[in-house]
């Protein structure tokens, strides 16, 4: 019998590795009638939109709570034309062209820990209570959409721009076509060269958002012991809630199910991203159940 034990305990290890915790994000989108653009481009910009919608979605459930509102504006504007890399898959479930528009109804299943780590690269956890003092100098040719384009990006990022400061970022034309952009930082140097002003923006702040002490300082490695379920299908059940609390903690690994002689456990390893509302998710989630937890910062951490 123990070792039939450990047989079941290894298939149900494997099994919860399988459980997936992506959910598919209705969206209803319409797009009226424009001039010049062809049905199947007007289709073509809904589907955008539609990523777009759902994307930012799920980017909102991420965010602190407290983020200010211009930043979320800001990320909807971005995300309108990056928000692809983020969408996992996608289903059409209506699509009907009227004379006045097209009405486009999508399920968009987004990569949430893409999503975050990308929102990380962004500054939008770090600037979140604290804008980042920063110097940004710009070419003087800007036309007024590009410099547009810039002041949201320094929103989105959450950066206060000022003379003389590091980090500090220089854009410039390499092209009619493309820019190059130059991030200083403590005796280090970036540069990157697009066609896109935000992927060069983007691409150059990672280096600095992602920096090791930036997330030291967000994030930490804890193990979280819950006890008091009936079966192990139970500690499955909450190992898939678990990973849908994805703008609380992320990389969750359950370690091993307990058997007791009267109840069932579960331990798992998480990083945790938001203490305060993961404090109130496991409030508001085992009480009422009649189970009781344990969070312990890892000594790795």
């Amino acid at each position: 019998m123990r070792g039939l034990s450990f047989v079941v305990l290894a298939v149900l290890l494997t099994l919860c590795s399988f459980v997936s915790v992506a959910v598919a994000d209705e969206v209803q989108v319409f797009l009226p009638v424009e001039n010049g653009l062809s049905p199947m481009a007007l289709q073509k910009k809904a589907m955008a939109e539609g990523f777009a919608q759902a994307v930012h979605s799920d980017a909102k459930a991420i965010l602190p709570e407290d983020l200010d509102e211009a930043r979320v504006v800001a990320l909807k504007q971005y995300l309108l034309d990056h928000s692809k890399p983020f969408v996992q898959g996608y289903k059409v479930l209506s699509s009907q062209n009227t004379q006045e528009g097209i009405h486009l109804a999508l399920d968009v299943v987004v990569n949430r820990e893409s999503l975050r780590n990308a929102l990380k690269s962004m500054g939008l956890f770090e600037t979140a209570l604290q804008l980042l003092d920063a110097s940004v100098i710009g070419p003087m040719d800007l036309n007024e959409t590009e410099r547009l384009q810039l002041q949201g990006l320094m929103t989105l990022t959450g950066i206060q721009n000022g003379p003389d400061l590091q980090p500090s970022f220089t854009l410039e034309r390499a092209s009619k076509s493309s820019f190059r952009g130059r991030l200083d930082w403590e005796g280090q140097q970036w540069t990157y060269t697009h066609e896109d002003m935000a992927v060069v923006w983007c691409t150059l702040w990672s280096h600095y958002f992602n920096r090791d002490e930036a997330v030291q300082v967000h994030s930490g490695v804890y193990t979280l012991t819950v006890n008091g379920w009936f079966s192990p299908d139970a500690v499955l059940e909450f190992d898939r809630v678990l990973k849908g609390w994805d703008f609380a903690v992320s990389d969750v690994h359950l370690l091993e199910i307990g058997m007791q002689p009267s109840s069932v456990g579960g331990t798992w390893e998480a990083k945790l991203i938001d203490g305060e509302r993961f404090d109130s998710l496991l409030r508001s989630y085992l009480p009422q159940r009649g189970l009781t937890c344990q969070v312990l910062r890892n000594a790795k951490e």
